[in-house]
């Protein structure tokens, strides 16, 4: 599965110029289908891994309302509630009284789902995760709301009409929750309606986030899973400035006493702050350090060849100097024959550092989001300035 094929028939440089974060889109199925994603059989098998449901990714709802998990999770109701599991049985009673089911985080325990979280991770350098939403005919799980992510939603079975808002939040980082009042003013938000989309199987319906929405089965049971979509916002920068400011004295220093000279002297070093964070904010570190943020965001898969044991690549320490600094140039390596600019692979370098042997394996599995070129540039020159040398460890 590639993006393209995601939003076939629609271009996908269409989509990313047109759709992608400015507004929702009904993507049919093309000619043919999008081939089969879920089915009601494959949703019960994974229904049936037990040991991975808990009230935190399963969910019912039932007029709109969510069920107390105590009354479908086994064991002792005194038991610590990460520590109960989902009784199927119990379940099923209130999925015969038409509560609708929400599975979280299928992709966790679903590889074929796994492929697309992976792929529209890697597509938009964001966080991804896949619901399953299992209703019936008439009953509505969620009342109108919006999302904090970006979402593609994929019809697997049944079919279902949704309702799409004129309004729209701007860009939320939360989304509001409470009582019947905070959905009046939710419904009253959501503006006059833009679309109703009656989804069949193999379509797809883009939201970007903020987008007020509801839906309701049609026609018997409906099954979609619904991929959420969560980039990077600005409040990245923040937290990635305040990580290097702790590390320039400016911003160690105690701030001036606003009481002297009516805050004068304080307003001159609040300036002089906002200058320097200017600076850093503009500065090919920060630059560094927020793609390597992007870059964590996707989570990579590993597939493991037992029974062959993988071969480690192993390396030790050895005693020549060596430290990184921090430079508004970006992170560099110094050691007895210079400064060696480090770009994205900075933390990976400072892990290096830190341990007195490693193996590429181990910095490629603690750090998997850098790219594996990184890796062995970054190999490459501890060994070329002896740093570190090759060892076959003893078995």
């Amino acid at each position: 599965m590639t993006f393209a094929d995601l939003v076939a028939p629609l271009d996908s440089a269409v989509f990313q110029s047109s759709y992608w974060g400015v507004q929702p889109v009904h993507i049919p199925a093309p000619p043919g289908g999008r081939g089969a994603l879920l089915d009601w059989a494959r949703f019960a098998e994974l229904l049936g891994v037990g040991a991975h449901w808990t009230a935190s990714n399963l969910k019912l709802i039932l007029n709109s309302r969510p069920i107390v998990p105590d009354f479908y999770l086994d064991g002792d109701a005194t038991m610590p509630i990460e520590a109960r599991r989902v009784d199927p049985a119990r379940v099923d009673v209130f999925l015969g009284m038409g509560a609708s089911l929400v599975a979280n985080d299928i992709e966790r325990i679903a590889p074929e789902i796994r492929d697309w979280t992976q792929m529209l991770g890697e597509q938009f350098a964001a966080l991804t995760n896949a619901n399953v939403y299992c209703s019936f005919k008439g009953v509505q799980a969620f009342a109108t709301h919006f999302d904090v992510h970006d979402v593609f939603a994929v019809q697997c079975e049944g079919e279902k009409v949704w309702r799409v808002y004129q309004n729209r939040a701007d860009a939320p980082l939360v989304a509001p929750h409470g009582g019947e009042e905070v959905q009046r003013q939710i419904d009253a938000a959501r503006g006059p309606l833009l679309a109703e989309v009656r989804m069949r199987p193999g379509d797809v319906l883009y939201l970007p986030r903020g987008c007020y929405h509801d839906a309701l089965a049609q026609d018997g049971a409906s099954l979609h899973v619904t991929f959420a979509v969560a980039p990077l916002t600005g409040i990245t920068l923040l937290r990635v400035l305040e990580t290097e400011a702790r590390r320039d004295p400016q911003f160690r220093a105690y701030l001036e006493d606003a009481r002297v000279d009516a805050g004068q002297p304080l307003a001159a070093q609040l300036h002089a702050l906002a200058t320097r964070l200017g600076e850093l904010a503009a500065s090919p570190l920060v630059r560094d350090a927020v793609i390597d943020a992007q870059r964590a965001r996707i989570r990579p898969t590993h597939a493991f060849t037992l029974p062959q044991r993988p071969a480690l690549e192993s390396y030790a320490r050895t005693q020549r100097p060596a430290r990184i600094d921090w430079r508004d140039s970006g992170m560099v390596l110094l050691t007895q024959s210079g400064a060696h600019p480090l770009g994205t692979f900075g933390a990976v370098a400072e892990y290096a550092l830190s341990r007195p042997a490693l193996s590429a394996q181990e910095l490629r599995a603690r750090f998997a989001h850098v790219p594996v070129a990184e890796h062995a540039a970054l190999i490459a020159l501890l060994v070329r300035e002896r740093l570190f040398e090759r060892y076959t460890p003893e078995m």
